[in-house]
């Protein structure tokens, strides 16, 4: 709803008026009428502009602060997460060495003045401290008053103390003082709201994509669903494969649907007598066994495997009589630090049907990382007389920063190498399409190549598996012979 302004107004009550006295003239304003008519009009908008604001704060796309709090308590009893105070320490002096101990009361204050402003930015003492006898200087807790990153101030910015101490000259911060974060904004509040409400019912993907993102050391989250109950969840987490990370564990435990099963990497199918090895690879994990039948009487078979170092391991597995069709047994490899790349082999023991998979985590909530391949470009200019200082550093800065920014299983197109060879990229620029560099004349050639392929005109590509992901490799760019 846009409410009427007061000219739409006037006017409106004016040709109603008109068309009842036809004697009275609309929109004369030197008439009492229209002054009248007027002021009604001011009255009517006032009506219309209330209500209107009211409406918004009972839409929880539109409403805002305390309004949008009231709205989502019901799904989020503790409301709006609220950031963080910065803290850290403060050194208070004392110009000679007291006789007798100096007390600094807990929530003694200071403050720091930040440049070009006469805001003050005010701290406390979070315990109580004491300035021994015979020294000059104790350093103690503090905390900034007010939530949010004003209070995250670099070091000796603390100007002076509130109050008189006896004996103490004065304070300083001798270290940064971090940690201040802001309040959950609205749009981040609304997005909690859509996750608690809206998409538990509809989809464990969207859950678990969000969720893994949110962790702290997760860059990017990428969720195959591979159908009959089994998804695919791709981590790039930095902490790497040495450990399970518990938290990625943690995080698709509380999030996964029930009946669903986070599988990792298929490595290779059993049935009966038969095993079916894929072209599937991993970047590396712990290999899982999970039985496509119930196991009436313990089953043993061994396998080998492709790890880390680019050499052939052995594997063996043994399954207990009465494990269900579908529980996953993690496989003794060669040592407990051991990882596997790829199944090379398996030989069944010809009983029973198998996955055999490559994940980190544990039974049913397995996650991979995404393979990394190299993209090798090696290019060739001719600059103008007058090109920018550093224009060879510069593209090949700019090809290395697009490459960086790809998604897991996104494809490169020659068009894109092209592109940000003549324009910077930009991640905040429309298409990514930043500046122009100055000083190309012509691009004589460019190669791109992985291990596996290589293109070098415009309509070719390089493609990815669904759970790998480019990164630069030997990028350069140099002048044409």
């Amino acid at each position: 709803m846009v409410a009427p302004t007061v000219d739409e107004l006037t006017e409106d009550i004016e040709d109603a008026q008109a068309a009842e006295l036809p004697d009275q003239i609309s929109g004369d304003k030197l008439t009492l009428h229209y002054i009248a008519n007027r002021i009604w009009a001011t009255e009517v908008h006032y009506c219309y502009q209330l209500l209107e604001d009211t409406l918004e704060t009972l839409d929880i796309l539109k409403a805002e602060g305390t309004y949008l709090d009231a709205l989502v308590a019901h799904a989020l009893p503790a409301g709006r997460l609220l950031g963080s105070k910065a803290s850290g320490e403060v050194t208070f002096l004392a110009d000679y060495a007291p006789a007798a101990d100096i007390t600094i009361p807990a929530g003694t204050r200071m403050y720091s003045l930040p440049e070009l402003s006469t805001d003050k930015i005010w701290y406390k003492t979070t315990v109580e401290a004491t300035l021994a006898a015979g020294e000059t200087e104790v350093t103690v807790a503090v905390e900034a008053e007010e939530r949010g990153i004003a209070g995250n101030i670099a070091n000796y910015t603390i100007i002076q103390h509130e109050g008189y101490i006896a004996g103490i000259s004065g304070c300083e911060n001798r270290l940064d003082i971090t940690g201040g974060t802001v309040d959950e904004s609205d749009d981040e509040l609304r997005q909690r709201y859509w996750d608690a409400i809206i998409a538990p019912g509809r989809a464990t993907t969207l859950m678990i994509e969000r969720s893994l993102a949110d962790l702290a050391d997760v860059k990017e989250v990428k969720i195959v669903n591979y159908g009959f109950g089994d998804m695919g969840i791709v981590v790039d987490y930095s902490g790497g494969i040495a450990e399970v990370s518990d938290d990625i564990v943690d995080c698709i435990e509380e999030n996964i649907g029930g009946g669903v099963q986070a599988r990792g990497c298929l490595g290779a199918s059993i049935v009966g007598a038969t095993a079916v090895v894929t072209t599937n690879d991993a970047y590396g994990g712990t290999i899982w066994v999970r039985p496509r039948v119930h196991i009436g009487t313990e089953d043993t078979f061994t396998m080998t495997y492709l790890d880390m170092d680019g050499a052939t391991q052995t594997a063996s597995i043994t399954i207990p009589a009465g494990t269900h069709c579908g529980d996953m047994v993690a496989a003794t490899m060669v040592s407990e630090a051991s990882r596997a790349k790829k199944i090379l082999t398996v030989t069944p023991s010809g009983n029973n049907s198998y996955d055999i998979l490559i994940g980190m985590g544990i039974s049913g909530r397995l996650y991979n990382l995404p393979e990394l391949i190299d993209v090798d470009i090696s290019a060739h200019i001719y600059q103008t007389d007058t090109p920018e200082t550093g224009l060879l550093a510069n593209i090949e800065a700019s090809l290395e920063a697009f490459i960086d920014s790809l998604m897991i299983g996104e494809r490169i197109e020659f068009s894109d190498i092209q592109r940000f060879m003549f324009n910077e990229f930009d991640p905040d620029a429309e298409d990514n399409i930043g500046r122009a560099f100055i000083g190309i004349d012509e691009i004589s050639d460019i190669t791109i190549s992985t291990v596996d392929a290589t293109i070098t005109q415009v309509g070719e590509r390089l493609t990815i598996e669904e759970d790998s992901r480019f990164e630069p490799g030997t990028i350069t760019v140099a002048l044409g012979a």
